[in-house]
């Protein structure tokens, strides 16, 4: 239940950021090494507006958000999970306290 409502809150919040972003805006993500397996594996489900909206995440942030949406059928492997965190937290940190 709890994973069910921060998936929610989730999605909320970043449907508010998006809708913020103007329509002609390009979205791109940052430069880097597996960038393009990034935009693969993420753009198979949603745009990436729902990657960059969410204004970064650490390590732990961007490995959870990956096994959220394992849960809702993204398959990867192994491998391409690391590959992709690796990205998500080099390129798109969080925020630092």
């Amino acid at each position: 239940m709890l994973k069910l409502a921060r998936a929610f809150a989730g999605v909320v919040g970043i449907g508010l950021v998006v809708s913020s972003v103007p329509a002609n805006a390009q979205l791109a993500l940052p430069d880097g090494p597996n960038r393009a397996l990034v935009m693969r594996t993420c753009t198979a489900c949603h745009d990436l507006g729902m990657v960059l909206g969410t204004g970064g995440r650490a390590r732990e942030g961007w490995n959870n958000t990956v096994e959220d949406m394992i849960s809702y059928g993204m398959s990867i492997s192994n491998g391409d999970r690391r590959l992709v965190v690796e990205y998500l937290a080099t390129f798109l940190p969080g925020p630092t306290r």
